[in-house]
């Protein structure tokens, strides 16, 4: 039976490396990956018009942005200077048309393109995410 602990000061110091757990930095790049993800899932589903638009008014497609927060979280989601996440709303969950008198006619249904994304990114976004953090760990183990 051993009595004491071989290379006890690497022990330690990897203990304490583990010990400092996750920084910002550490979430952000991880959760940033996933995000990345779903960013291009997102881009691939979003319906584009035929419109030309002109001025500053961008496709729906056009006004998709990830937002870094200082806690680590990143969101995906449509940029509020292009106010087009209104429209991406209607077209995504569908309305109830309306004339100009303001009688209520037929639903239009949504073409759910948030849902296929979020479908169609499940298991990836998980995986960079580990694969991501794996990195991070093996980094400060002294794996790299």
């Amino acid at each position: 039976m051993a009595k004491s602990v071989e290379n006890e000061g690497n022990f330690e110091a990897l203990l304490s490396r583990l010990a400092q757990g996750l920084t910002i930095d550490d979430k952000l790049k991880a959760n940033k990956s996933g995000a990345d993800i779903f960013k291009k899932n997102l881009k691939a589903a979003t319906p584009r018009s035929d419109t030309e638009y002109k001025g500053k008014t961008p496709h729906i497609q056009d006004a998709i942005v990830e937002e870094c927060h200082p806690d680590g979280r990143v969101e995906v989601g449509f940029s509020s200077e292009s106010s087009r996440g209104y429209i991406a709303r209607f077209q995504n969950d569908g309305w109830i048309a309306t004339d100009r008198n303001g009688k209520s006619h037929k639903h239009v249904p949504g073409k759910h393109f948030w849902e296929q994304a979020e479908h169609a990114s499940r298991g990836k976004i998980q995986e960079a995410v580990k694969q991501s953090l794996k990195s991070t760990i093996d980094r400060k183990v002294g794996k790299l």
